[in-house]
């Protein structure tokens, strides 16, 4: 019998580990198309914590991470996930770069 539990437990805590990093390669995925859509340079990505709750989206998360605008200053954004669905960003005030064909 405890055996069986034991097997119970590992199955359960190995779906969880799989549904987190699913989300983290996701999470990672969006953020990326993000930035490439504003013209930001990725500097890395974090998860900041998780959350659990029951029903469809019970896997609630929220991500750091850090982007550059003119290669000289960084700046720190977060994405907020509920399961693998409505991402949510919010991204700091930045200085964006102004091309010198634009200046003429």
């Amino acid at each position: 019998m405890i055996e069986l539990l034991f097997i119970l437990l590992t199955v359960l805590l190995s779906a969880i580990i799989w549904k987190l990093r699913k989300q983290s390669e996701y999470a990672r995925e969006q953020i990326t198309q993000h930035c490439f859509k504003l013209d930001l340079q990725l500097l890395s990505v974090s998860r900041s914590n998780f959350n659990f709750k029951l029903g469809e989206q019970f896997l609630q998360a929220s991500f750091v991470f850090e982007f550059s605008s003119d290669n000289n200053n960084n700046y720190q954004g977060h994405l907020f996930m509920r399961g693998l669905r409505r991402p949510r960003f919010e991204l700091p005030v930045y200085r964006s770069v102004e091309s010198s064909d634009s200046l003429n």
